[in-house]
């Protein structure tokens, strides 16, 4: 097992950082103090990304993507979300949704969504489930992204209700739904690629990860025809992008927070030295070292797993997507704590990252779920 990136992941991750130093931080910081939710999409910032390629990087280059496999996205994710959360999270879904795709659909049918996702910039990607409990009866603090309130019309399936917590949803134009499907064990999966009857409903405004939209959205006789049949099994190994790539994008994160206390313990000098010589202060930036470590190659096994397919152990994305969450959590915490009362205050860096850090570990299922998840296929 290698996960030694090659030349190609090296450029790649190259072109990412980039990106991430010149276009994504320095604009981010503004969007981050926006007060408005409804202003703070990157637009401008992905346009230029993908520009680059960025957006497209899991489609084939025959259909006009860059080829990128799934571990090699590890190593671009990291680097945007180095840049800003939100907007490594925005790519992380494009490319996990996309890798879904291609995993499920046939040649030909995923040979029509990549012409539609690589023929406008403003194609981006959304994940819906249809079905699940009413809203009204719904009595969790997060509520379920599930659609509520779908109807069955005599020409096909006809969506009406809404959708609550819809990652992209605001900028997406491609929207991926799963469903239960009348046949045990099995999903059915639609491809929604227009906007036609969705409405966004309320844009909510995140504590972290404020560049990427969070929406409740409301759909309007919505048709959707031929859905895929699709086994859980392979539902299940066709959405491990889904888990490990977000997860990716906050190691990055993560990084960035560690950069800047062992910046600043270098520079802070307290008992006639700088803090780096204290051994608590040493303690604490060497755990977060052990940690970055070992949260990123969690993913990268988990990425190398999951594109041998065959006998990898199902349970491992859940557990690496947990476990480099919560890992990313203590270091973005341990590294404030470096800085001591000034990492708190709002002009330091450390308070924006750990505040993103925070809100992740509530996106994308939280730990528990994930470990819920990763028992059942034991």
């Amino acid at each position: 097992m290698d996960f030694a990136p090659s030349e190609a992941t090296i450029a790649l991750q190259g072109l990412a950082r980039d990106f991430a130093r010149q276009e994504v931080a320095p604009r981010t910081d503004a969007l981050d103090q926006e007060k408005s939710p409804e202003n703070r999409f990157p637009g401008e910032i992905l346009e230029k990304g993908d520009a680059l390629g960025l957006r497209t990087l899991p489609v084939p280059e025959r259909q006009g993507g860059g080829g990128a496999e799934l571990l090699s996205l590890c190593f671009v994710a990291e680097e945007i979300g180095w840049g800003d959360l939100g907007v490594g999270v925005i790519y992380a879904q494009d490319w996990a949704l996309a890798n879904a795709v291609s995993r499920l659909w046939d040649e030909s049918g995923f040979a029509a969504f990549a012409e539609n996702f690589t023929s406008s910039s403003a194609s981006h990607l959304a994940h819906l489930k249809i079905g699940g409990t009413p809203a009204s009866e719904d009595k969790s603090p997060y509520p379920s992204d599930a659609l509520q309130g779908a109807s069955i019309a005599g020409d096909g399936l006809r969506l009406n209700g809404g959708a609550s917590h819809v990652l992209n949803g605001a900028a997406a134009g491609i929207f991926l739904l799963e469903s239960d499907s009348e046949k045990e064990n099995e999903r059915k999966i639609h491809l929604l690629a227009n906007r036609d009857g969705i409405e966004v409903a309320h844009y909510h405004d995140l504590m972290g990860m404020r560049s990427c939209q969070d929406v409740d959205l409301r759909f309007e006789n919505v048709k959707l025809d031929h859905p895929l049949e699709s086994a859980e099994e392979d539902w299940r190994d066709a959405t491990h992008a889904i888990r490990i790539l977000p997860a990716a994008a906050a190691v990055g994160t993560s990084r960035k927070s560690h950069e800047h206390a062992l910046d600043h313990a270098r520079e802070r000098v307290q008992g006639g030295k700088p803090i780096i010589e204290h051994q608590t202060v040493g303690y604490m930036l060497c755990d977060n070292l052990m940690e970055l470590d070992a949260a990123r190659r969690s993913l990268q096994a988990a990425a190398w797993a999951a594109e041998r397919g065959g006998d990898a152990e199902p349970w491992r994305s859940f557990l690496a997507k947990a476990f480099a969450t919560e890992s990313c959590e203590r270091v973005a915490r341990r590294s404030m704590e470096v800085w001591g009362g000034a990492g708190y205050m709002t002009e330091a860096p450390m308070e924006r990252l750990t505040r993103d850090l925070v809100a992740f570990s509530h996106a994308f299922g939280v730990g528990h779920a994930a470990r819920s998840a990763a028992m059942g296929l034991l």
